[in-house]
């Protein structure tokens, strides 16, 4: 079978992952970009005149059909299985309850993890009560997701959607740098649903193994903070050569008032 379209984008992203599992989860052959340097390809006027964009992952079909974000590509190519497709909605009710759950995962889920580990990855400035205030919806939100699968082995029906793969692929931050052991246990559902996706001969095929997190990823300095820290660092260097020459005056003045004062 000829590759439906090409996938570009950095290989090692869990947005690329959610698109790429969801064709091997349907045999579909894509081709990928393994040189992709993120804001270096995706910045040339070759990649803007095709995706205006620069966002990234980016697919560009076999038919020349363009289109970005990353759970509308894996849409997309879900659809490319037919209309029977096993990992999209056979009703209408079906299809609602998938977007449903990537809408879930998109605008709150993600939101609340990337505030919660980008500040400590050094992707962001890292100001304390908003790092807080993320945990805590994520935190929540994962609650929330427990309840849901506390009597479920998937979002949808009895079966893999591409909802579990949405949500899976958005999960693997979590799971291999923030939630320990000990978080995990909270929310035993999660963690249960979790293993299960990530076991799956599909997901280990593009991901790999995936090694859940042993010890919090702790704080960086966002690369703004290292500027302010070498500007410092470069004003704290000049300053001893010109304080001899202040306390040089300051002398002279102490002595004058001496004078003045006999």
């Amino acid at each position: 079978m000829a590759p439906i379209g090409t996938l570009n984008g950095p290989m090692a992203n869990s947005r690329n992952y959610k698109v790429r599992v969801v064709a091997q989860f349907l045999g579909l052959e894509l081709n990928t970009t393994p040189d992709f340097v993120m804001n270096v390809d995706n910045k040339t006027e070759e990649y803007i005149a095709k995706f205006p964009t620069g966002k990234v992952p980016a697919f560009e079909g076999a038919n020349d059909f363009k289109l970005v974000d990353s759970s509308a590509i894996a849409y997309y190519v879900a659809s490319q299985a037919g209309s029977n497709s096993p990992l999209l909605g056979q009703t209408a009710e079906e299809t609602a309850e998938i977007l449903q759950y990537m809408f879930f995962a998109e605008a709150d889920f993600m939101p609340a993890l990337a505030g919660t580990v980008y500040p400590l990855l050094g992707y962001m400035p890292n100001v304390k009560p908003s790092q807080t205030y993320s945990e805590e919806q994520l935190f929540r939100f994962l609650g929330v997701l427990d309840t849901i699968l506390l009597t479920k082995t998937f979002l949808v029906g009895e079966r893999i959607t591409i909802a579990d793969v949405a949500f899976t692929c958005d999960l693997a931050m979590a799971y291999t740098t923030y939630l320990t052991l000990e978080d995990r246990k909270k929310f035993r559902n999660v963690t249960r649903y979790f293993k299960t996706m990530i076991n799956q001969p599909a997901f280990k095929a593009v991901v790999g193994d995936v090694t859940l997190c042993v010890k919090r990823v702790e704080a960086q300095p966002s690369a703004n903070a290292s500027k302010k820290a070498a500007k410092a660092e470069k004003k704290t260097e000049k300053k001893p050569a010109e304080q001899p020459k202040k306390a040089e005056k300051k002398a002279k003045e102490v002595e004058e008032d001496e004078e003045e004062d006999v």
